[in-house]
């Protein structure tokens, strides 16, 4: 029998996917949508000032990074899905840093190839004291994004344990496309958290500007909505949360 290709078998992922992850997918449609209506397309450009550019500049990276995130979960790639969900929470944090016209002025002159706007742990703190006046938070939150980054540097921890199949006294490793029930788990994982970050990016963003009463209620509802789809994950796979929030 001929060996299937590429293209077959991510089309299998697919089905797999659509099936097995259709709550998690559903979650970052919706947020994707509310992306979409908080944006302000076609506004004068002398009327946005540094900070709002700058806010919707990443807000733009959000959008199409929680997408690729979808493409790739449902190709069968849930490994790749999980950097990106790591990419969104850097977007976020890097978002509620940027309150002034001189925060949004330095991340626009920054120049260093080498280094990044600014280290993602005290981006967290700083973040969080920035939306809520309190950063007690702030290391649950650091440590679900080094979750997400364990398989963005390759943690032997992730890398172990997938990858291969046992066929009688044969390891085979195959590229491809990835099915499996720990694929299953990453894929809900990576999208659970991709949304519930890109989430939190629209709450600081609406709560920065002129944002009508209807979609201030919307995002609320997203986020309870959220709330319900990580209890829902961290009831199926408890190892994943080991510090809920």
């Amino acid at each position: 029998m001929a060996e299937r290709s590429i293209h077959e078998l991510e089309s299998d992922a697919t089905a797999v996917a659509h099936k097995a992850l259709a709550l998690p997918l559903k979650a970052a449609i919706d947020v994707l949508n509310l992306a979409t209506r908080l944006q302000a397309n076609d506004a004068p450009a002398e009327k946005l000032s540094k900070a709002t550019l700058v806010r919707l500049l990443l807000l733009q990276r959000i959008q199409n990074d929680l997408r690729v995130c979808m493409i790739l979960v449902e190709h069968g790639y849930p490994l790749q899905a999980l950097t990106q969900a790591a990419g969104i929470f850097e977007a976020w944090v890097t978002i509620a840093n940027i309150k002034t016209e001189d925060d949004a002025a330095k991340w626009l002159s920054h120049a260093k190839e080498n280094e990044s706007f600014g280290r993602i742990r005290p981006l967290t703190k700083q973040a969080l004291e920035n939306i809520d006046g309190d950063a007690k938070y702030a290391d649950k939150m650091y440590s679900q994004y080094q979750q997400l980054c364990m398989p963005k540097h390759l943690n032997p921890i992730v890398e172990r344990s997938r990858g291969y199949e046992l066929d009688g006294n044969v390891v085979q490793f195959k590229p491809g496309p990835d099915t499996s029930e720990l694929a299953i788990r990453h894929g809900w994982y990576a999208l659970e958290r991709a949304s519930r970050f890109a989430n939190l990016a629209l709450f600081t963003i609406a709560h920065s500007q002129e944002t009508s009463p209807d979609l201030h209620l919307e995002l609320v509802a997203q986020q309870t909505a959220l709330d319900a789809l990580q209890d829902e994950s961290a009831k199926r796979w408890p190892d994943n949360y080991p510090v809920q929030g």
